[in-house]
């Protein structure tokens, strides 16, 4: 198990729960994941697969921290995924779930296209996230194959199954299924919160759901999200 010590002993949050998440993850074969402790700003735990799929010991994330997992990143994608990541963490709870999708590579110099979620959770009055990095390499060669040979994604003919929806109502939609809170769609798109939860409502309305959740599934059957 590769763990930072100095933070593992003597804290309420370490009893035999958190050493049961962590022998699961443990066990896994192909999923990397970090636990992240937000107030200490420091990777308590990284499993093994770190070492098995992309060569590097997971020690190195737990000892470097984010500043290691950076220095894999594509550098014309590395300043982007930092700043959404460091704004993720700079207001917890907020938003509790963040995705996101870009380029590192590994040992050998082999660019992986990873999918990164991060999900916050509280046990014992303790804040973390768990970082789960999934290798989507294979999925990103299938849908260059798909477009090199001719084809596209193009929902167009579904849209007359939804009432229509203007380009300001479209752009509230995506930014609510990125997981922003009405605030924070008010101030990225420079219009009064007022504004913004009454966007939210009609698009609840034009789509006929009951909530949130509801919009963003059925709304992401009709409108690339």
């Amino acid at each position: 198990m590769n763990l930072n010590h100095e933070f593992y002993s003597g804290e309420p949050i370490f009893t035999s729960e958190i050493s049961k998440i962590l022998n699961t993850c443990d066990d896994l074969k192909n999923l990397m994941i970090g636990m992240y402790l937000i107030e200490e700003d420091k990777f308590l735990y990284c499993n093994r697969v770190f070492k098995t799929l992309l060569g590097f010991s997971s020690n190195e994330l737990v000892n470097k921290g984010w500043s290691f997992w950076f220095s894999l990143i594509s550098p014309c994608e590395v300043l982007e995924v930092k700043r959404q990541i460091f704004n993720f963490f700079t207001i917890p709870f907020e938003q509790d779930v963040m995705t996101l999708q870009y380029h590192i590579v590994d040992c050998i110099g082999n660019r992986i296209y990873i999918k990164h979620e991060i999900l916050i959770y509280k046990l014992k009055k303790k804040v973390f996230a768990l970082n789960y990095f999934f290798d989507i390499s294979e999925k990103e060669e299938i849908e260059r194959c798909v477009k090199i040979n001719g084809g596209y994604r193009d929902r167009s003919f579904l849209k007359e199954q939804c009432t229509p929806i203007s380009s300001r109502e479209e752009e509230v939609l995506k930014l609510i299924a990125d997981g922003f809170s009405s605030k924070q769609i008010a101030d990225k798109l420079f219009i009064s919160n007022h504004t913004a939860i009454s966007h939210r409502k009609h698009l609840i309305q034009k789509f006929q759901v009951k909530n949130t959740a509801q919009l963003i599934k059925v709304a992401s059957k009709v409108l690339e999200l």
